[in-house]
Formats: C-alpha cells, sequence, structure tokens
C-alpha cells in the first residue's frame, strides 16, 4: 500500500524549496534574480533551488562567528523544509524519512538543471570551494534532519491501517 501522506510530503517539500531560502534571505537572493530573470529562467530556477546549500556549517567552527551566525537563512530554511514534510507525512520515521528525500531530490534537481544550463559544477568541487559545497550540503541535511524529527514528533505517530 502507498503511503499518501509520504508521497504528499515530498512533494509539499520539494515545491517549498524553491522558494523557502528565498524568503528567509530576500535581500540577497533577489539581486540575483533581477540580473538573470531577463535572460535565462533555467539559472533562476538553479538559483533558487541552490540556495538552500548555501549555508556553510564548517565556517561556524573553524571562524570566529558568533551564535547569532549559526542561525543562517539557510539553515532555517532547510528546517521549516523538513518540519513541513514531516507534518504532512506524520510519524517520527516517516517524518525524517520525507525530510531526507526532500533534500535529496532538492541536490539531484540543483545538480542536474546546473548541468543543462551548463554551468562549471568543477568549480564547486575543487579547492576552497570543495568545504563550502560539502559544508553546505551537510548543513542542509543536518536542518532538513532535524525539521523532519520535530515535525513527526509533532504530529503524531502514524496510523496503519490493515
Amino acid at each position: 500500500m502507498v503511503s499518501y501522506r509520504l508521497l504528499l510530503g515530498i512533494v509539499v517539500g520539494i515545491v517549498f524549496s524553491f522558494f523557502t531560502a528565498f524568503f528567509f534571505n530576500m535581500e540577497e537572493i533577489i539581486k540575483q534574480l533581477q540580473l538573470y530573470s531577463q535572460i535565462d529562467v533555467l539559472k533562476v530556477i538553479i538559483i533558487l533551488v541552490g540556495a538552500n546549500f548555501k549555508f556553510d556549517l564548517f565556517s561556524i567552527f573553524t571562524a570566529s562567528s558568533t551564535i547569532i551566525d549559526f542561525f543562517s537563512p539557510q539553515l532555517l530554511a532547510s528546517i521549516f523544509i523538513g518540519y513541513l514534510s514531516g507534518t504532512i507525512s506524520k510519524g517520527l520515521k516517516r517524518g525524517f524519512l520525507a525530510s531526507l528525500l526532500v533534500i535529496i531530490i532538492d541536490f539531484l534537481i540543483w545538480m542536474l538543471l546546473s548541468v543543462i544550463s551548463g554551468e562549471d559544477l568543477m568549480a564547486l568541487f575543487q579547492g576552497t570551494q570543495l568545504s563550502v559545497t560539502i559544508g553546505g550540503i551537510l548543513t542542509a541535511f543536518i536542518g532538513s534532519s532535524i525539521g523532519g524529527l520535530i515535525g513527526g514528533v509533532i504530529s503524531g505517530p502514524y496510523e496503519e491501517v490493515y
């Protein structure tokens, strides 16, 4: 039997992941969107999805950062995406699973659209950019997992129907 709540949670999480980092960090992203909106629509979608992976968790521990820097818009967006998909999926295990699947699918969409639009992905995965990219991906996974666990616990256990 297919769990429609799980599928609905994943779909809603993916749809909201296009906009949540934009909502939490509007002033930086809107300048880029205005630049590319007339030229390339695909680049706009890449900016919206890729904004979820911009915050580097490693920089908190390696640089002299404050506790306020820890609550970045991208981390809050990942927690919100996870919370939303976990609440819709209902249940601790399903909420965790849905939130992780949302971030994995977002990452795959981001990479696929970047390849299609002709961006240089090697620049993201070499040299000093490697730790920033891996830190952003890890931050999205951690934030989404925390949100999914919170949403799954708050929504209560999943009712199994036989």
